[in-house]
């Protein structure tokens, strides 16, 4: 018996936003908005069955609209975001059905997400429980404030960059993030979410994941999606 992997493109929540009070997955990226990149992504991994894309509800309509003119069909429900990670992550868990094992949790402010990233944490997640994009971080690595030196981080070639996506158990999700708000803690991260849990994260080594930060970073992620073949 297969079992279901489904990808959760977190759109919503405390968004960061550009200058002109766009929030980041909306904005244009070549011909298309920034989120829909990460869809075109999981439209190409077969180990992905289904999507679940949170968005705020005032973009739910021009957002369908998106799905539909790009023709994502895997996409099986727009959800109204909260603000706020963890409420949002309750809402979309919401229509997550009961036979779907797996969740690939992205943020699509990564917009180069390779197809074969998205299989890797899956299949991860499949034989040890989670997985996780992450990039190891070669030679020294120091911390500084304002550019000054501050101290040497221990570890070596043993530090890692954490990178989107991540594959967890929707049954670890659910718990981290029950419908019921008494009962609901206020995790950041899902990262937080499960190391509460006592899962242990296992790490997926991927290409350096691109994040979109601000106005300057827009040129940059389009030449990063040409250079991998994605625009």
């Amino acid at each position: 018996m297969r079992h279901l992997a489904w990808a959760l493109v977190m759109a919503s929540g405390k968004a960061e936003k550009l200058s002109a009070g766009v929030e980041i997955p909306f904005l244009y990226l070549n011909d298309r908005p920034v989120f829909a990149h990460s869809l075109a992504a999981f439209m190409q991994c077969p180990d992905i069955d289904g999507i679940v894309l949170s968005v705020p509800r005032e973009r739910a309509e021009s957002v369908l609209g998106v799905v539909q003119l790009c023709g994502f069909s895997k996409v099986r429900k727009i959800v109204a975001g909260k603000p706020g990670h963890a409420p949002s992550m309750a809402a979309a868990l919401a229509h997550v059905p009961d036979d779907v094992e797996w969740l690939c949790v992205h943020d699509p402010a990564h917009p180069v997400l390779l197809p074969d990233t998205v299989a890797a944490t899956v299949r991860s997640a499949r034989r040890h429980g989670s997985g996780i994009a992450a990039t190891p971080i070669p030679g020294r690595v120091v911390a500084a404030q304002k550019g000054a030196y501050v101290s040497e981080c221990a570890g070596g070639d043993s530090l890692w960059s954490l990178a989107s996506p991540q594959t967890w158990s929707v049954a670890s999700l659910r718990q981290a993030y029950p419908a019921s708000t008494k009962e609901r803690q206020r995790f950041s991260t899902d990262w937080d979410a499960m190391l509460a849990q006592g899962i242990t994260p296992r790490l997926v080594e991927a290409p350096p994941s691109f994040r979109i930060r601000g106005p300057a970073d827009l040129e940059p992620a389009l030449a990063e999606l040409r250079r991998a073949g994605l625009a």
